[in-house]
């Protein structure tokens, strides 16, 4: 079931069911209510209506009785019976016919107040009911009821009387119902009628505008009232009460009002209560409905939302609308999106800088690991040349001193003198070679590191080389830092780095006009720097790489056989230094020596 239909459904529970349930229950039981006290009026009615009826019966059966014993009509001629059943007519209480039958069953005489004649089937059928009757003398009064052909059933009040020759004779009155329908009319209730019903519960006389009771009212009244004691009755069709006359006759009052009469008001508030329900239905269905959209909406954005949260959209948010519960979702739906937010961005800070960090340790690794090759390949070069100059430099210094002494002997012009200074100075540059391999065999060996000033090392460095750089065409120029940056190292090896460097700016400058060297010392937070820099030609980048490596030059004159650079970065190395050079080419280069402090640096 839907959140729409839950609620609807508790929205009626609450709303619709206390209304319907209590309003019903009250309706229930104002009806009950209403009906006994309808039906308490209507016994009261009733019971009125039986005595006053009974009372008439009563005074109808002492009138007819003193009548009757005034005069007896065995001693009189039929013209005196008229004249007495005429007088008996008129004095008789409720009386309006009179007849006179005698013993052999015939009518003695007969008056209508309607002036009907003997013939009359409404006369007949009168004297018919007094020959049925077995009215015995001294008896009573009998009433008898019978069926007029013209106004339906009828009721004569019949008396026996005792003839002189012993034969009784029966004289009859018939009651008019006129005067039982105004008190059945006084009985009945605005809505409701009066009946007065024989033993057998046939209607004898009914209240002005009372029609006949149906087949289904009928059974109501037989199976509830009990005939020869007074009751009342709230039946599904009638509101009734039933009041037994005090004759013995069998006969009552019944006074009854149709129960939709009756509980009209009740069914009226029903029917209100009903069409509330039914108005506050509609309202509540509506109002759930709107309810149930907007919580739907809401929920539908929530989980929108939270989906799109799902698949890495942290910039979503939802409208916060209201103080409801799907604003206050919403809310801190938004704050934990601004949550994963900042913590993306900060687990985003911390990889950038755990990526800088391992790129930074990357590059030293390498760039120690390219330093341990170097270092490497300067010891195996350093341990060749010194092999290589032990073997060849005594047979090359023979070579040498032949070649000297053989020049000695040839005179000037000689054809073979051209070819020994050849040999000489070849020999010479064999030497020299030799010469820098055993030195830089020899630069493997520990440094005497003291406390130095950096400035002093380069002054007398390029003190000694300075001048010649300068008839190279190339000047330089000096910037030394103040206060001087001091280190701990070696004086000499420093100075000749500085020496090797300012030597090979030099070769790059050769032939460039205008092209300066530019030495510089600066002070750093962990130490010094060395800047040599030159206008030279440049290094191309493939041979940036290649620069350290031993025999290995961009000169486009093979003098110092690559050994240079190599010796200077055993020398940096060995000082817990490095070398970085930066270039392009046609602009020059930049070598920047790095050393470490004076406090730093250890011996």
């Amino acid at each position: 079931m839907s959140l729409g239909r839950k609620l609807a459904l508790f929205l009626l529970l609450a709303a619709v069911a206390p209304l319907a349930g209590v309003g019903f229950a009250l309706l229930a039981r104002v009806q009950r209510t209403l009906g006994e006290r309808t039906a308490a009026e209507q016994l009261a009615r009733a019971e009125t209506a039986a005595a006053t009826v009974t009372e008439d019966l009563e005074r109808t059966d002492r009138e007819l009785d003193a009548f009757l014993r005034a005069w007896r009509p065995d001693r009189l001629t039929d013209p005196e019976l008229q004249r007495l059943l005429f007088l008996l007519s008129q004095q008789v209480s409720g009386a309006n016919a009179a007849a006179v039958v005698d013993a052999a069953g015939s009518v003695r005489a007969a008056v209508d107040e309607a002036a009907r004649p003997a013939g009359d089937p409404s006369t007949q059928a009168f004297v018919a009911a007094l020959r049925a009757t077995a009215a015995a003398p001294d008896a009573g009064l009998v009433l008898a009821v019978y069926e007029d052909p013209a106004r339906g059933p009828l009721v004569a009040a019949v008396r026996g009387v005792r003839a002189e020759a012993g034969a009784g004779w029966l004289v009859g009155a018939r009651l008019d119902p006129e005067r039982t329908r105004r008190r059945l009319d006084a009985a009945a209730a605005a809505g409701g009628g009066a009946w007065l019903l024989d033993a057998r519960g046939g209607p004898l006389v009914a209240s002005s505008g009372a029609g006949p009771l149906a087949a289904e009212e009928r059974d109501e009244v037989a199976a509830a009232l009990a005939p020869d004691r007074r009751g009342a009755l709230q039946g599904r069709r009638l509101v009734a009460a039933w009041a037994p006359l005090g004759n013995g006759t069998g006969w009552g009052i019944l006074v009854a009002v149709p129960a939709r009469v009756a509980y009209a008001d009740v069914i009226r508030t029903r029917r209100e209560v009903l069409a509330a329900s039914a108005l506050v239905l509609a309202v509540v269905l509506a109002a759930a409905a709107l309810l149930a959209r907007r919580l739907a909406a809401g929920l539908a954005r929530i989980d929108a939302a939270a989906r799109a949260l799902g698949s890495g959209d942290l910039a979503v948010r939802l409208p916060v609308r209201g103080g409801d519960e799907v604003a206050a979702v919403s809310a801190t739906f938004n704050g934990m999106a601004e949550e994963l937010g900042r913590a993306r961005a900060k687990l985003e800070g911390w990889n950038e800088e755990l990526r800088l960090e391992v790129e930074a340790r990357t590059r030293d690794l390498e760039a120690a690991h390219a330093r341990l090759l170097e270092a490497q390949k300067l010891a195996a070069v350093g341990r060749l040349g010194a092999g290589v100059a032990h073997e060849i430099n005594n047979p090359l210094a023979g070579i040498l001193g032949n070649a000297q002494l053989l020049l000695e002997e040839k005179a000037p012009g000689d054809p073979d003198r051209e070819a020994l200074s050849t040999i000489e100075d070849l020999a010479r540059r064999c030497r020299d070679v030799v010469r820098r391999l055993l030195r830089f065999s020899q630069q493997g060996a520990q440094p005497d590191l003291r406390e130095l000033d950096l400035n002093a090392v380069v002054s007398e460095a390029l003190a000694l080389a300075g001048g010649e750089v300068a008839a190279g065409g190339a000047p330089v120029d000096v910037v030394l830092a103040d206060p001087a940056p001091r280190v701990r190292g070696d004086a000499g090896q420093l100075a000749r780095v500085v020496l090797d460097l300012v030597w090979n700016a030099r070769a790059a400058c050769d032939g460039r006009s205008g092209a300066r060297i530019r030495v510089e010392t600066a002070r750093a937070a962990d130490g010094a720097r060395i800047l040599v820099q030159d206008g030279g030609k440049g290094i191309p980048a493939e041979d940036l790489p290649h620069l350290f490596e031993p025999f290995f030059t961009t000169k486009a004159r093979w003098t110092d056989v690559g050994l240079g650079l190599p010796a200077a970065y055993a020398v940096v190395s060995a000082h817990g230094g490095r070398i970085d050079v930066s270039s392009r080419p046609g602009e020059g280069s930049t070598f920047t020596v790095s050393l470490p402090g004076a406090k730093g640096a250890t011996v």
